[in-house]
């Protein structure tokens, strides 16, 4: 059951009480939370706070709100509730730190995608080939879908040929990591993200360096984007 909240009731609260729900079983995966003023009533709490809590699990893929029928719980929640409350991601959440890695992140793998479509390999290409078709095939398994996405972009890095520019960027992708897992989440970068794979492979089979650097960097700004829209409802949500 949902006990009512001891401190000042902020979006927060509601999340950490909708968490402690799915870690004890209470809530499953396709269940029906309690609408919205039950909510409130429970945990006695504005209806405001609870609408904020809900549009901020609904952005990151937890939950699916069905107008006129209720809030519904997806099956990526028991990660998600891993991925980003057991950290909050302390780091990422430094807005400077945050920009400057996207900056660099953004410089890094466009100019990886040039160096790729002038030095790539047939089996390098092939293997682009291979996991952009692994994305596609698997586009609803959220977690092979991440790793294929991770895939291609290491492979991309390979096909560079450069030492010192794979480290850098293994470095920055590191960083990252926690961050990119629970924004992969989020319904709509998916498609965007199989669309911009599919081209960016298609600019290194066909030898378009400069295309290729300009796609990556368009895929990179559109992950950029989401990444701000998801960090900065967070950072709203959890400051203190």
């Amino acid at each position: 059951m949902l006990k009512p909240l001891k401190r000042k009731t902020l979006a927060e609260e509601i999340i950490y009480s909708i968490k402690n729900l799915v870690a004890e079983g209470e809530l499953k995966p396709g269940d029906k939370l309690p609408g919205e003023r039950a909510l409130a009533e429970q945990l006695r709490v504005s209806r405001a706070c609870v609408r904020e809590a809900l549009r901020a699990l609904s952005l990151t893929g937890v939950v699916t709100i069905k107008p006129g029928d209720g809030t519904y719980l997806n099956e990526t929640a028991s990660q998600f509730f891993t991925d980003m409350l057991s950290t909050k991601l302390n780091f990422i959440f430094e807005r400077s730190d945050f920009l400057q890695l996207m900056e660099a992140r953004k410089i890094l793998e466009s100019q990886l995608a040039k160096l790729a479509a002038q030095r790539a390999t047939p089996d390098i290409i092939a293997g682009l080939e291979e996991s952009v078709n692994r994305m596609r095939d698997h586009f609803d398994d959220v977690e092979t879908f991440i790793k294929e996405d991770v895939n291609f972009h290491v492979t991309i890095s390979e096909a560079a040929e450069n030492e010192i520019l794979y480290r850098t960027i293994s470095t920055v992708r590191e960083l990252l990591t926690d961050v990119q897992r629970a924004v992969s989440k989020v319904p709509g970068l998916r498609p965007r993200s199989l669309k911009y794979h599919q081209q960016i492979y298609e600019c290194v089979r066909d030898r378009k360096p400069e295309e290729a650097a300009r796609i990556m960097d368009e895929h990179i700004a559109d992950v950029e984007r989401t990444l701000e829209e998801y960090i900065t409802q967070f950072m709203h949500i959890f400051q203190k």
